[in-house]
């Protein structure tokens, strides 16, 4: 007999596999398993079958009818017994795969690296989901379970590091890390095994990437085990875009870029440039965004929003060093991871011909070392927090551009009649 819980409960027999799926008495049988050979008593059985619903006045009769059909599955009624107020499930040692999982992980602890390996390796293939799938009551279980997954999944990747075995690790240590992003250990042993492994830019991409993750959810700064490595990795100049446009010197809006400057200043910074074709929104935001290149040491990014929101998602992830494979294809991910990275960051963006609320919405920076320039003719939907700079004719010419010629006023005719004859002589 094998009581399968890592994954749907199963029950293997002899001669047949029985499969339990999500019903009522495959939640007798998980709340049995949980406490194998001991009492479970009847309310505790009925509260894991009924959860969060209402129990029928039948209760009690329905669980002898869920008990009689488990033990015909497992094979007599020796298997679940019961006194007046409780049942107990008799479990044989090996007989539940959660306890062979342990077993194996405990006997890989006093085990040589590969033998421990090997035997890891063993105890995660008995996993063949979430466990206790399907049923509710379990749920703190499962999660204990899956808990243990990955610690091995974590271990079996800092014992193939060890053998040398790096491409397996950073394999291992990837899926541990994209279905639980919170995990600084594993984050701490990918950066190390792509350090090892001599990607070194992808090493300073995966540190970067937790630590931003870390401070966006969890409000916490990386521990040392994430930052031993990530300290000695220089910068990647490559990884900095400066993609601002040939600057257009300007005259006539020495007004506009003061109150730009002191917008910059404040906290989450976006300014919405306005006003009708030709006046020179483009050229001023692109004006004011050189001026304040230098506060933005992390990138500098221009935009035309000709293209659906994801797309330009897309375009800025990779601009700050994301592989392909690592930005999400939903838009709210795309817009959270986006948030996620530039909120370490210094970031200008000049987002150029807005329309709507909802092209410019998601590119936003959140957090107060980043600023948006945002021009537009009128924009549909209100920007929460920006500051609105409509424009007006100004005269607008190249600085080296002759100045014009001031002419001085003409002094007042004097009024002694004398001095007028002596002038007209």
């Amino acid at each position: 007999m094998l009581i399968r819980t890592l994954g749907p409960i199963e029950l293997h027999t002899p001669t047949a596999v029985h499969q339990l799926g999500a019903g009522k008495p495959a939640a007798v049988l998980a709340t049995l398993v949980q406490q194998p050979n001991a009492w479970v008593t009847v309310d505790q059985l009925a509260e894991a079958t009924w959860p969060g619903a209402a129990m029928p006045a039948s209760a009690a009769a329905n669980l002898k009818t869920y008990v009689w059909q488990l033990r015909r599955l497992l094979g007599g009624a020796d298997r679940i017994t019961r006194r007046a107020d409780a049942y107990r499930l008799r479990v044989l040692p090996g007989e539940l795969d959660a306890d062979q999982a342990r077993s194996l992980a405990a006997a890989a602890r006093t085990a040589d690296p590969s033998t421990a390996a090997d035997l890891i390796r063993e105890a995660l293939a008995l996993w063949r989901g979430r466990p206790y799938s399907g049923v509710e009551s379990a749920a703190t279980a499962a999660d204990v379970l899956e808990e243990l997954r990955l610690e091995l999944s974590e271990r079996l990747a800092a014992l193939r590091l060890e053998l040398g075995d790096t491409a397996e690790a950073i394999g291992t240590l990837r899926g541990v890390v994209a279905e639980a992003p919170l995990r600084e250990p594993a984050w701490a042993l990918l950066v190390r095994a792509l350090h090892t492994a001599g990607q070194r830019t992808e090493a300073l991409l995966a540190s970067r990437r937790a630590a931003a993750i870390l401070r966006t959810e969890l409000g916490v700064a990386p521990g040392p085990q994430l930052t031993a490595y990530s300290a000695s990795f220089p910068a990647a100049p490559s990884l900095v875009r400066r993609e601002l446009p040939r600057d257009v010197r300007l005259v006539g809006r020495a007004a506009e870029l003061a109150h730009i400057s002191r917008a910059a200043a404040g906290p989450a910074p976006i300014v919405l440039l306005s006003g009708p074709a030709g006046i020179g929104k483009t050229a001023l935001a692109v004006h004011a965004a050189h001026r304040l290149a230098a506060d933005f040491p992390d990138g500098q990014f221009f935009i035309h929003l000709r293209q659906p929101a994801g797309a330009l998602l897309e375009r800025l992830l990779r601009g700050l060093g994301l592989r392909p494979c690592d930005i999400p294809a939903d838009l709210d991910e795309r817009a959270a991871l986006w948030r996620s990275e530039v909120s370490r960051r210094r970031v200008l963006l000049v987002l150029d011909d807005a329309q709507t609320r909802e092209q410019v919405w998601p590119l936003l920076p959140a957090t107060s070392g980043s600023m948006a320039l945002v021009t537009a003719r009128s924009l549909t939907g209100h920007l929460d927090g920006a500051t609105h700079l409509p424009l007006g004719p100004a005269g607008m010419r190249p600085l080296t551009g002759r100045p014009a010629v001031r002419r001085a006023p003409l002094r007042n005719t004097p009024t002694n009649p004398a001095l007028h004859r002596r002038a007209a002589v």
